[in-house]
């Protein structure tokens, strides 16, 4: 059942619980934890964080030590308090079985949800049967050079559930406040929902020790995160002879150093949400090259120059080597056309502050 709490709006519940993977260092959970942080120590809001699951025994990662949040292993079901829940976590909303806490769905993603519900609603073999014509569309799509792009098993459940639409989805419609990490979050959901304010994050420059780089140390590297690595950028590594430095198994640190030395960092996957690595690299000096998927394809969300991003199908091939060729060659004139994003990115911190006391106060 909804309990629609009438008495208590956004700006004046008791306590605020936010919902949080366990011992977990991702960018989701770093946003989670940002927002726990401004809303205790700025708007000196009660909070508490219910971390998943709330028997692990030490649930609070190294790198969100520093917010000193209270954590607990009980909530309160109570109209006076608000429960905070990423989209991902959605089906806990029916599990826990509240009917009185008013809830918020924050959209750190919005593919990475239509994954978790597909995993979650059905069984193995359902799984499998529903993938079947997935498998031909990715057979169909290697006899074609890649006619549709890369397409992932989230762009096929985005489509799907889409048919259907989530505003119908008995978890979700427990929610009364619904929040969307980037403007692609926003515009898939601002329709579906009375209450959708943005609430976006931001690169804690605390993990950068030093960010200083010299121009002079960058080498002709393109660095990349293998998890989200896929088809086309696979045939493109094996089909060009630039070096491809994988950013996996790393420290913060060495991801630093690594991101200092290379001049480019290239994402071709999914862009499920407003990513944090391709800030974070910006940041270290190098020039972005994407696809345009997901959040990757909203100008808000990557605010780069167009000519850095390119649907992966292999037509565009040379027109990627030419880039980087170009990149390696002119990299003073090519990482200056990043100015416009990296005076975004220096804007964030406050830019989500007001959108926590727009929300909250």
């Amino acid at each position: 059942m909804h309990y629609t709490n009438k008495k208590y709006s956004i700006k004046n519940f008791k306590k605020i619980y936010l919902m949080i993977s366990a011992n977990v260092s991702t960018g989701g959970p770093e946003a989670l934890h940002q927002l726990g942080n401004i809303l205790k120590n700025d708007l000196k809001k009660d909070i508490q964080i219910f971390y998943v699951p709330n028997n692990h025994n030490n649930p609070v990662h190294s790198n969100y030590k520093k917010y000193n949040l209270e954590f607990t292993n009980k909530i309160y079901d109570d109209p006076e308090n608000l429960l905070i829940i990423p989209e991902h976590f959605y089906f806990l909303i029916e599990a826990l079985k509240f009917n009185k806490i008013s809830k918020a769905i924050w959209w750190l993603s919005i593919d990475n949800y239509f994954g978790s519900r597909f995993s979650f609603t059905n069984n193995k073999f359902l799984r499998s049967f529903y993938k079947i014509p997935f498998k031909l569309i990715q057979i169909f799509n290697r006899l074609t050079n890649f006619f549709f792009g890369i397409l992932t098993i989230d762009d096929y459940l985005k489509f799907i559930y889409n048919l259907k639409n989530i505003n119908n989805h008995d978890e979700i419609r427990q929610a009364s406040y619904h929040f969307t990490q980037s403007d692609y979050a926003y515009n898939f959901i601002k329709n579906k929902f009375s209450y959708v304010e943005n609430l976006s994050d931001f690169i804690r420059k605390d993990l950068f020790n030093n960010l200083e780089f010299s121009i002079n140390n960058k080498e002709n590297i393109i660095c990349y995160n293998p998890k989200k690595s896929n088809e086309f950028m696979d045939y493109l590594m094996k089909n060009t002879n630039f070096k491809f430095v994988p950013l996996i198994n790393l420290t913060n640190e060495e991801v630093i150093d690594i991101l200092k030395k290379s001049k480019i960092y290239m994402d071709i996957g999914s862009h499920p949400g407003k990513d944090r690595l391709p800030r974070e690299a910006a940041l270290l000096g190098n020039c972005i090259i994407t696809n345009k998927k997901g959040s990757a394809g909203n100008p808000k969300d990557l605010s780069i120059p167009s000519e850095f991003k390119f649907k992966e199908n292999l037509t565009n091939l040379n027109k990627i080597n030419n880039k980087i060729k170009l990149i390696f060659d002119d990299y003073d004139n090519e990482i200056d056309k990043f100015k416009e994003y990296l005076n975004s990115i220096s804007k964030e911190e406050n830019n989500f502050k007001n959108e926590i006391k727009n929300i909250f106060i």
